[in-house]
């Protein structure tokens, strides 16, 4: 299968490179020093999961035009969303299947409204990964999970496809009939990491060992499921019961937004506290806390988008 990956840092390297080594036919989108270091070393992709392996896939600045990608991996964050649209669009043809994996809600729509919605099927996945240097990404968790799907639960041959691809390079993945409860379930979970995290301006450990801030982390995530009710999805009635016993069982979670905030890069706030923030606002649902982050946050938001260095 030829397969897009838009987006070879963290997730996309990783994913990329499992198919990669599967012997898909895999192109990835890379720019400055990691393109450089992909087309001449390779992509070396540093797994827990799967085992260290080195690939050596093509890798270019954007598509020519000159072929069409059977299955595109979406996987840049939010804020590029319109310039990655642009740069994938010479490789989407008739046939081409996207797979976003991105953070947050919304993202799916975008490329629903650009590319048709039969084309797009939203993922949610759950890798810890990270791009070490130029050419090198890692895994340091124990998981490959995707779970992906169609929004109307349609099991649509390109989706079926897709996942027997996926299966085949080592990945866990799941076509699922309720996307929607997996997006809105990581949603709950990365709302508080991301959220709490950056607006305390403190690694989430200290934030869950804090009374005062661990009870808004609690409320940040009742906010968000409460939403995502209102808008018609299955959430469990105890949701936010056990994301919280998960994250005060293993505490080192580290949040990918407040590492991009501690480093001056641009924010996904739209994304995740932000639309909780808007949708809440939409459907009548209360949501203080994530309104609060949100606005904290929007001037870092709004300039750093402005002058993403």
């Amino acid at each position: 299968m030829t397969i897009l990956v838009m987006g070879s840092g963290a997730v996309g390297g990783c994913y990329g490179g499992l198919l990669a080594r599967a012997g898909e036919d895999v192109v990835f989108v890379a720019r400055g020093e990691h393109l450089e270091a992909i087309n001449r070393d390779g992509l070396r992709v540093e797994s827990a999961a799967t085992g260290d392996f080195v690939v050596r896939p093509k890798a270019v600045a954007r598509p020519d035009g000159t072929w069409q990608a059977e299955l595109v991996l979406f996987c840049v964050k939010s804020y590029q969303n319109e310039e990655a649209m642009n740069v994938v669009a010479p490789a989407v043809g008739d046939r081409t299947t996207i797979l976003t994996l991105q953070n947050g809600i919304g993202g799916g729509d975008q490329l629903a409204s650009r590319f048709g919605a039969d084309k797009v099927l939203l993922g949610a996945a759950y890798i810890d990964a990270m791009r070490i240097r130029p050419g090198v990404v890692a895994d340091v968790g124990n998981s490959t999970r995707i779970i992906f799907g169609h929004t109307d639960g349609r099991r649509t041959e390109s989706a079926k496809r897709t996942e027997v691809i996926l299966k085949q390079a080592g990945i866990d993945a799941v076509l699922s009939e309720n996307v929607l409860t997996a997006l809105w379930n990581k949603l709950v979970y990365i709302c508080a990491l991301s959220g709490m995290s950056c607006i305390t301006r403190a690694p989430f450990h200290d934030v869950l060992r804090c009374p005062e801030t661990l009870g808004m982390t609690e409320r940040v995530m009742r906010e968000a499921y409460h939403v995502g009710k209102a808008e018609g999805v299955s959430l469990d009635d105890d949701l936010v019961e056990t994301t919280l016993a998960g994250f005060l069982q293993e505490e080192n979670f580290v949040s990918s937004m407040y590492l991009d905030l501690v480093a001056g890069k641009p924010l996904e706030l739209d994304v995740l506290n932000g639309a909780v923030s808007r949708k809440g606002k939409a459907l009548g649902v209360p949501t203080p806390t994530n309104d609060f982050i949100a606005a904290c946050l929007s001037i870092a938001y709004a300039t750093r988008r402005a002058d993403p260095r």
